[in-house]
């Protein structure tokens, strides 16, 4: 196959991964990913997912806390140009009793730049977006679902891919809009991508240089104003069904991280494609 056939084939294929990350509650591997969807073409996805999060992590100290969190997502995706794309994500989630719609999230990315190296292709993109909280949810307590964060998002994304294997390298800084701290990201992925399925597996690093520490001295003033770190791995497996429809599913895990929850996550959705 040729790489010009892999980059339509992997464009269409790795839809399951743009269930992206839009908090520190819910699972992704980057903003947004590697591949473009072509001119014209719109894709949308559904998923939802569960963590069962056994400890959390006060400042950085282990404490017994268990949560058993639901999420639900909506994603769509359009090629504006064959090197210009556009991601819109609405997250739903729901700790206990409470239940909001989270932080929507809408992101553009460009390619700047692609050379052949090594008999593969290496691209070098531009991607930067906005998210903010969609309502007033719940920010306190332990069924808190988020931090009602508006943040600005910019992010280099360089890509790789040779024959189906792929990988994608991005790093940010978010700026956060007071009292929420600013934080840094990045997050590398590894896959490969065929006609018949897609799988991939990423690590992804947040760390926030400032912020108040849940039971640290001085007491936080909010839950708004805690800073946030994790080290998170996780996977994709993608199955495509017929020309416009496929199923995906993903997991995650919390390594290490400060004020965050740790356990497993797992997720499964579906996609509708080529539209």
């Amino acid at each position: 196959m040729t790489l010009a056939y892999l980059t339509r084939l992997t464009a269409n294929s790795c839809i399951a991964v743009m269930f992206f990350w839009v908090s520190s509650l819910t699972y992704g591997q980057g903003k947004v990913d590697g591949f473009y969807k072509g001119k014209g073409t719109i894709e949308v996805g559904i998923g939802g997912g569960l963590q069962f999060d056994k400890v959390y992590f006060a400042g950085k100290t282990k404490i017994n806390l268990t949560r058993n969190i639901r999420t639900a997502a909506l994603f769509i995706g359009t090629g504006i140009t064959d090197k210009f794309d556009l991601y819109l994500n609405i997250p739903v989630v729901s700790i206990g009793d409470v239940k909001s719609v989270q932080d929507g999230s809408l992101f553009l990315k460009y390619r700047l730049a692609q050379a052949k190296l090594k008999g593969g292709d290496l691209s070098f993109n531009l991607a930067a977006g906005f998210s903010g909280n969609l309502t007033n949810y719940s920010t306190s307590g332990v069924n808190a679902i988020g931090q009602q964060a508006k943040t600005i998002d910019i992010r280099p994304v360089i890509h790789y891919q040779i024959s189906g294997w792929f990988a994608t390298l991005q790093y940010a800084y978010n700026y956060k809009f007071d009292p929420v701290p600013s934080a840094y990201t990045g997050s590398i992925k590894l896959g490969y991508a065929a006609a018949k399925y897609y799988v991939d597996i990423w690590y992804e690093n947040q760390y926030t240089p400032g912020g108040f520490d849940y039971l640290g001295t001085p007491a936080p003033p909010s839950f708004r104003e805690l800073g946030v770190d994790y080290d998170r791995i996780g996977g994709t497996i993608y199955v495509p069904i017929g020309k416009r429809f496929g199923i995906y599913s993903n997991v995650g895990y919390t390594l290490s991280g400060r004020n965050i929850g740790q356990g497993l996550y797992a997720g499964a959705g579906c996609v509708l494609k080529n539209l």
